[in-house]
C-alpha cells in the first residue's frame, strides 16, 4: 500500500512540476509558440537545453525555467557552411563554384558523414575545429573511395 501512495504522490508531483515548469522554446533562433508538433525528429539537427541566469536576464521570467534551442537541419546547414566559409577560402571557392554543397562529401575525424549525421556538423563550433581541407573528387576517390561527389572537406576537431 505504501508503494502506491508513493508512486501516486510522484505522479501527482510530476505532473504539477510539468505544468508549472514549462521551458522557453526557441526554433532556429525564432522564440516558438506554437507548431512544435510538427516537428518530426527527421527534421532537427540539434537540441541544446540551457539554464542560467544570463540566459534569463536576456528572455526575462519567460526563461526562468530554461530554454529549449532547437535547430532544423536547413538552419543548421547554413549556419555550420556559413562557419566553414568563413575558415577556409577553399570551402567558399566550392560553395561558389557548385552553388551549395549538396555534392560534397564531410568526413569529421575521419568517419564519412551521410545524410542521417548531419546533426554531426551542427553541433560543431569554432573552438572545437583544428582544421578544415578540402580536396577534389580524386583526392576524395583515392582517399576515402567516395566516388559519387565533386568535393571533401575534411574535418578534424579537438
Amino acid at each position: 500500500m505504501r508503494f502506491k501512495i508513493i508512486l501516486g504522490g510522484l505522479l501527482l508531483w510530476s505532473a504539477a512540476t510539468m505544468a508549472q515548469d514549462s521551458v522557453l522554446y526557441i526554433v532556429d533562433s525564432v522564440e516558438a509558440t506554437n507548431g512544435l508538433e510538427q516537428l518530426t525528429p527527421d527534421k532537427i539537427a540539434l537540441i541544446n537545453i540551457v539554464k542560467s541566469p544570463i540566459l534569463q536576464a536576456q528572455y526575462g521570467a519567460k526563461a526562468a525555467n530554461g530554454i529549449m534551442y532547437i535547430e532544423t537541419k536547413p538552419f543548421a546547414r547554413r549556419r555550420y557552411n556559413r562557419l566553414f566559409t568563413s575558415l577556409s577560402p577553399a570551402f567558399e571557392a566550392a560553395i561558389k563554384k557548385y552553388g551549395d554543397d549538396s555534392k560534397f562529401q564531410y568526413i569529421l575525424d575521419g568517419t564519412k558523414i551521410d545524410d542521417n549525421s548531419v546533426n554531426m556538423l551542427a553541433a560543431l563550433e569554432r573552438k572545437n575545429i583544428t582544421s578544415l581541407v578540402v580536396v577534389d573528387g580524386d583526392a576524395l576517390k583515392k582517399t576515402y573511395d567516395v566516388k559519387d561527389r565533386k568535393v571533401g572537406v575534411i574535418i578534424t576537431s579537438k
